[in-house]
């Protein structure tokens, strides 16, 4: 029964959307770039959430993975909380398999997903999110396995500063300070975050620093813009990978910088040259040994250079886009990797070297056609992905939308998804894992059926899918295995159905000030056709049965506002102790987060209870989670 209490909306009205979007403004006029052109949300034959500016500053959240747990079908596994380190997936996928990308650049480590959302960049400079649901790999190439999350910053801010500040329970303290320029031809931003914690458990503090900043030119038909961040992020990881281990500890470090040079040539084609650079450092210890044993500390560091040029042409048939990319991916580590044939130092750790290292070049081809005949857009394409590791493939896709209106649409597509094993898959061989450096590529072929509508009152999606995996990766434990191995699980099917549906109430009732605004309902149902029988999995088969979210906004007062969460999650797979203590089931979880909210002229308060239910859960094996966690906050904006 529970899972078809948020289907009857739908049924009842007999109407269907693509996407939510709490803003005063209607969908029609939301773009998203789940092809290599940006496509009108009505006629994008893919199923994407948008979650805009609005919707993260009403919701109970601070950080990036805070915001991502209410998303449809997005699973968001935390070890620790507001942002300290979380694994996100999509449908049914793990870390791994979910491609995040800022403002269209690809920030997935080499190393592990588990760095997926190292992003030095302040939730309140997000302009909105696009999930897009779904493999995807014909636009953006390996990692855009089960879905793709992107991040799109903030453009157009008026000359302004923002100041925001945030206490509460456990010593927590964030501080955020924005400086912007708007002039007639140049814009410019930067901000600076700090977030800490004394922690809410043994050996769960944290302390965050975040440095972001951006210059844009616009010069005739050419616009310039070069974005930059730093992130330094230290936190106690008390049993994060092993659960009798509670002195492990962390340290990363991140930085990136982006140059994009945009030009329209005539009135049809648009060309886009973007460079990146990002590095990583990861400094881990697995039980106190940087005063022990401080040859025993894992250090990594990543470096990844990206060259991408895409090209839109608009004629007569259609939109042509069509483009080339190179991707070079390369570790030095004292852990992963092959021998070097020099050592290195490893950077601010003193007697301490880097043994180990690889490199791996990877270049994609790509071309797509969008075509509309009256009601039938077609969306056809494919990349040629040639990589100095693995090989030359090639990853064609199909999308078909089909107007039943000027609000309603059906649709359906079919692509082929690749991802390319991390570092860590590879060549990560400890007490608690055995790498394997022959490790396949995953690749999967996923088959999409779906029907939206748009109104100004209602939106909602329904969409069935499934996806066939030839050569999964997880991490597996055996029966007659004392340690787990990184294996490759062939032919896993996976299906699902996802449904969301949001009614903007003060629309519906034609009252603006009506007490109920808006409420939101969103559900996702899996299951593999294959159980973990016989090993246990760390990863492809601990996905999400059922997750529930049910959003509320209300309006208490002129200037007094409260949102609401309550998520349901049901996980499949199971979690142990050590070898000689039975496998146990992940238990179900409900959790309940609100948000009061002040506003006034240029700023705002706001006070915020998460796990309002107190309730005890995991999300990874006895990784404990915060219990209840009152804070309050306040931001000013002076202009």
């Amino acid at each position: 029964m529970l899972r078809l209490l948020p289907l009857l909306p739908f049924f009842l009205s007999l109407k269907t959307t693509f996407a939510q979007d709490s803003t005063a403004t209607d969908l029609a006029g939301v773009t998203v770039t789940a092809n290599f052109q940006p496509t009108d949300l009505r006629q994008a034959a893919r199923n994407v959430t948008v979650i805009t500016a609005r919707d993260i500053e009403q919701a109970p959240v601070k950080t990036l993975d805070g915001i991502l747990q209410y998303a449809l079908n997005v699973d968001v596994r935390s070890r620790a909380p507001l942002g300290v380190q979380a694994d996100v997936s999509i449908r049914g996928g793990h870390f791994d398999q979910t491609l995040v990308l800022v403002d269209g650049v690809k920030f997935n480590d080499p190393q592990t997903g588990h760095h997926t959302l190292n992003l030095p960049i302040p939730i309140d400079l997000i302009e909105k999110i696009e999930v897009l649901q779904g493999g995807d790999s014909r636009v953006y190439g390996p990692s855009a396995f089960s879905g793709v999350i992107n991040i799109l910053t903030k453009r157009a801010l008026p000359s302004q500063v923002r100041l925001s500040a945030v206490g509460g329970q456990h010593g927590l303290f964030q501080g955020n300070l924005g400086l912007a320029h708007a002039g007639r031809n140049v814009n410019a931003l930067l901000a600076a975050e700090k977030l800490r914690s004394d922690g809410y458990a043994r050996n769960t503090a944290f302390d965050r620093h975040n440095l972001y900043g951006r210059v844009a030119v616009q010069a005739g038909k050419t616009a310039l813009s070069v974005q930059g961040g730093w992130m330094d992020n230290r936190f106690g990881a008390a049993n994060f990978y092993h659960p009798k281990f509670y002195e492990q500890y962390e340290a990363v470090k991140s930085q990136f910088v982006i140059a994009q040079a945009s030009r329209t040539l005539g009135e049809r084609l648009h060309s886009t040259l973007t460079g990146t650079w990002r590095r990583h450092n990861d400094l881990y210890d697995f039980d106190n040994y940087r005063t022990t044993r401080p040859a025993s500390v894992n250090h990594h560091q990543t470096d990844v250079y990206n060259l991408e040029w895409r090209n839109r042409f608009v004629h007569a048939w259609g939109v042509t886009s069509f483009g080339a990319e190179w991707r070079r991916e390369g570790i030095v580590s004292n852990r992963l990797g092959d021998p070097l044939a020099r050592p290195r130092d490893v950077p601010g750790v003193f007697g301490q070297t880097f043994t180990k290292g690889k490199d791996r070049d990877n270049v994609n081809f790509y071309g797509e056609h969008l075509s509309r005949f009256n009601r039938l857009t077609l969306v056809a394409g494919t990349l040629v992905n040639v990589n100095s590791q693995f090989g030359t493939d090639w990853f064609p896709g199909l999308d078909a939308s089909y107007a039943l209106g000027e609000r309603a649409s059906v649709y359906g597509s079919v692509n082929r998804s690749l991802r390319y094993p991390t570092f860590t898959e590879m060549y990560l061989n400890t007490a608690t894992v055995v790498a394997d450096p022959n490790i396949r590529p995953e690749k999967a072929w996923t088959y999409e059926l779906g029907a939206k509508r748009f109104s100004t009152t209602e939106t909602a999606t329904l969409a069935v899918f499934y996806r066939q995996s030839q050569t999964a990766i997880d991490k597996v434990k055996r029966p007659d295995q004392p340690i787990p191995t990184m294996e490759n699980l062939s032919n896993l099917g996976l299906v699902g159905v996802e449904a969301s549906y949001a009614l903007r109430v003060a629309r519906l009732v034609s009252e603006e000030n009506y007490w109920l605004q808006r409420l939101t309902v969103n559900y996702a149902w899996l299951r593999a056709d294959r159980k973990a029988e016989g090993f246990q999995s760390f990863y492809t088969l601990n996905y999400l049965r059922h997750k529930l979210s049910l959003g509320a906004n209300l309006r208490l007062a002129r200037n007094l506002s409260l949102d609401a969460w309550y998520t349901f999650k049901q996980r499949e797979g199971e979690y142990q102790w050590d070898a000689a203590t039975p496998p146990q089931p992940y238990a179900a979880i409900h959790l309940v987060d609100t948000r009061l909210t002040w506003t006034r002229p240029g700023g705002r308060f706001f006070a915020d209870a998460t796990n309002l239910l107190n309730q005890t859960y995991y999300e990874h094996g006895f990784v404990t989670q915060p219990g209840r966690w009152l804070t309050a906050g306040v931001q000013w904006v002076v202009k």
